[in-house]
Parts: C-alpha cells; sequence; structure tokens
C-alpha cells in the first residue's frame, strides 16, 4: 500500500508542477493541501480527517434519499461529476458502491491519492473498497459503457454558480469551479436516462429548471438545493 501512495503522490506532484494554474500542492499524512495563489483560496482535502468526514456521516442528508429507494436495493451508483468525490464518499459511508468519474487529470489524482490514503487506513479500509476513480470524459465512459452493467443509479452534480443574493460559493467550490468546467451535461443527462438501471439523480439548485427540461418522477428538497429523480424501471 505505501508503494501505491508513493505513486499516486509522485503522479499528483508532477499534474501540479506542470498546471497552468498558479497551484500549490502539498501532501501530509491525512490528505491533500490545495491552494490557489492568485486567488488567496486553499482548503485540504481528506477522506480521513475534517469537515469531509463530519459531513459524510450524517445519516439525515437528502443525497442518501435521493439516491436510494424504500427497497433499499440500489447498490451500485455511478458519479458522473466526481468534482472532490464528496458526494460519492458520502454515499459509500453509508454502504453503496460507488464509481466516480472525472474527467480532469489534477481533480482526479487528488481524489485518487486521499482514496489511497483511506485504502490504507485500517478503520476506513472498507470503506475505500467501496470507491474507484476513473479519470475519462463522462459522455465517452457511458458511450462505452456494456448493456449489461451494474449501475442501478447514475448520478450528475452539475456545478451552479451562486444566486446574485447569495454568498460566494465555499472556497472548496470555488477552487473546483477554476480547474474545471462542466461539458456536454445535456448529453450526459440523455445518455444516462437510456443507461441507468432504476434511477438517474441530478443536483440542482433549488429554484434551478430541470436539466435538460426533463420533468422529475420525484423530487428531494433541502434548503438550498434539490435531487430531481428520474425513474428508468
Amino acid at each position: 500500500m505505501a508503494q501505491t501512495l508513493s505513486a499516486h503522490a509522485g503522479q499528483l506532484l508532477q499534474l501540479a508542477g506542470a498546471s497552468t494554474h498558479d497551484l500549490n500542492i502539498s501532501i501530509d499524512d491525512r490528505g491533500v493541501a490545495i491552494e490557489l495563489v492568485n486567488k488567496k483560496l486553499r482548503f485540504h482535502h481528506s477522506f480521513i480527517t475534517g469537515p469531509i468526514v463530519k459531513r459524510a456521516i450524517q445519516t439525515n442528508q437528502t443525497l442518501l434519499k435521493a439516491c436510494n429507494n424504500k427497497q433499499r436495493n440500489i447498490r451500485q451508483v455511478l458519479d458522473l461529476t466526481a468534482g472532490w468525490g464528496v458526494d460519492g464518499y458520502t454515499l459509500a459511508r453509508h454502504g453503496q458502491n460507488v464509481t466516480l468519474i472525472e474527467q480532469n487529470a489534477m481533480v482526479q489524482a487528488i481524489v485518487a491519492h486521499s482514496l489511497a490514503q483511506l485504502a490504507a487506513d485500517p478503520v476506513n479500509a472498507e470503506i475505500a473498497g467501496r470507491l474507484s476513480i476513473e479519470a475519462i470524459d463522462a459522455k465517452r465512459y457511458l458511450q462505452n459503457l456494456p448493456g449489461n452493467h451494474e449501475f442501478d443509479c447514475i448520478y450528475l452534480d452539475p456545478m451552479f454558480p451562486a444566486h446574485k443574493s447569495t454568498a460566494k460559493p465555499a472556497k472548496e467550490m470555488q477552487i473546483l469551479q477554476s480547474l474545471t468546467e462542466n461539458t456536454d451535461l445535456e448529453a450526459c443527462f440523455e445518455l444516462a436516462l437510456k443507461q441507468a438501471r432504476k434511477r438517474v439523480v441530478v443536483k440542482r439548485a433549488a429554484r434551478a429548471e430541470p436539466l435538460g427540461q426533463h420533468k422529475p418522477d420525484l423530487v428531494q428538497r433541502a434548503k438550498t438545493i434539490r435531487f430531481d429523480i428520474y425513474l428508468t424501471a
């Protein structure tokens, strides 16, 4: 496992060194510190300790309701827009198997390193075993998905800007928005509707229009966001 961590760390530092962003990356035994120097933004990415973990352990999250059903038989989730992997990690902590897709190589490498650290921690190794991440374009991944795949739920979390009347997004979201962009979301959504075995779940701002103008079958609402649910079986 030490060799795995070393390989992930080397890849991550190599990508950081080649980045066109004014970016500082440092690694410790708990995770990865990410700093956008020109914007004075910094946060620590970890699946072992800190705010991501505190949020993930909460049992009453709307996300958990949206990505499961009354039968509790949605076991395999495909997260097409992983970002920092927070939602996928949350689902895995609560027993689901999650494949994370992230097309940005830097973001994917950060998450992969944090997952490797999670796997190396005996207390959390079981959770890590329910998570994997791939660096690939989501549309291409869906187009190559075999017909006998096992994904019960396909999840999309399009980044959306804060409303004019609200504060700026959290610093980790601002960093993510600086490094990545949403591409072909509607095309991915249409493909997901054809591919998901049981449901597609789309995270939206509370007052946003549905993605692709499709009316959802179910909606789970939180204070500032909602989850539109499209039943496919």
